[in-house]
């Protein structure tokens, strides 16, 4: 009895001292395989830093050791160190020997040497490169074409100045050249009607002679009174005046210019002409009883001195020769024995008229 309760004690103490054994195994466990976790991943980053151009020696195994610290069922504790081939050291046991100068876990973790080209690095910098050489390029291209367009929109600027200023100097020149001609054709018209009126005078006055004795021309009689214009309408009446005449010396009959004179009664041309005074081309014609009647401001005569006219007959043409304000027919009547030109001797004709047959408006 008393060797049972021995044995059951044993067995407790044996089972409690393999669980502990147990529980130490599996802890070893989980740290060597948390080291080899990181010793993988060191491995690894090393590896990536490694090109071909740059070309690494041999990387020593990880080695892993274990030991006993008393009994046979026991694991040790794990020892674990990397080392690169060209790492001078030996491995003993669960140990390496290292330089002195670094450790052997050190030179897993040592840096690179810094300042050397790999391909991959030589790649990417040509990459940058260009890219940056094409951003110039384009920067450039935009700066020329911005200035291209600078330059054209003021070339554009300058030519349109330079067409506005040849526009304005075309109208002005052609105002110029309307103008002159305008003056040309206007000196013209002057020229030609001096000429019409020079050669008018020049054949009424050659064959006008005042008729020395107006009892020796034979006056022709008979026939009816003709108006001397179309209407007789008066227009200022004899005895009138005003600012245009101190004392109105005979009848102004309206008519437009060029309109036909005629001969009021039949007679003899006593004058035809011009004298150069206020009554211009004028003609003075004799009629039975020696009366006189004298037509002034004529534009135009056809009829001499001496020839004889019947009643109705055309002697001239309304103008504005001599001092006229306007075209009309100024008609003048001389009493028997009175020269025709002495105005203020002069009658007024509308009695005259009257009393054969003409009534004026």
């Amino acid at each position: 009895m008393t060797g049972q309760p021995q044995r059951r004690a044993a067995r407790r103490s044996r089972v409690v001292r393999e669980g502990s054994t147990e529980r130490r195994g599996w802890l070893s466990h989980g740290l060597a395989a948390l080291a080899v976790s990181a010793l993988g991943r060191a491995l690894a980053g090393t590896m990536s830093l490694t090109t071909s151009a740059q070309p690494q020696a041999a990387e020593r195994p990880v080695i892993i050791a274990t030991g006993t610290t008393g009994t046979t069922d026991t694991p040790a504790q794990a020892g674990v160190a990397v080392a690169s081939a060209s790492t001078a050291g030996t491995v003993v046991g669960a140990t390496e020997t290292a330089p002195a100068d670094r450790p052997l876990a050190a030179d897993a973790f040592a840096a690179r040497p810094s300042g050397v080209d790999t391909s991959r690095s030589q790649q990417l910098r040509q990459a940058l490169a260009k890219e940056r050489a094409a951003q110039r390029a384009e920067g450039l291209a935009k700066t020329s074409e911005e200035v291209t367009r600078a330059v054209r929109d003021q070339a554009s600027k300058a030519r349109q100045t330079q067409l506005d200023a040849a526009e304005t100097q075309i109208q002005q020149n052609a105002v110029k050249l309307a103008w002159a001609r305008q003056q040309r054709a206007i000196a013209a018209r002057v020229a030609a009607r001096k000429d019409v009126a020079s050669a008018t005078q020049t054949t009424t006055t050659t064959t006008t002679t005042p008729s020395t004795d107006p009892d020796s021309a034979t006056i022709p009689s008979g026939g009816t009174a003709v108006a001397p214009v179309p209407g007789a309408v008066v227009g200022a009446h004899f005895g009138q005046y005003g600012l245009w005449s101190r004392y109105h010396t005979g009848l102004d009959f309206r008519a437009g210019y060029g309109t036909p004179i005629r001969a009021v009664l039949p007679g003899v041309v006593v004058y035809a002409g011009n004298s150069g005074d206020w009554s211009g081309n004028h003609i003075a014609i004799r009629h039975t009883g020696g009366v006189t009647t004298m037509s002034s401001h004529m534009s135009s005569m056809v009829v001499h001195a001496g020839q004889s006219v019947s009643a109705g007959q055309v002697i001239g043409y309304v103008g504005q020769t001599g001092r006229a304000f306007g075209p009309h027919l100024h008609f003048e009547l001389y009493p028997a024995g009175v020269r025709y030109g002495d105005v203020y001797r002069a009658i007024d004709p509308a009695p005259w008229l009257r009393s054969h047959g003409l009534q004026t408006h």
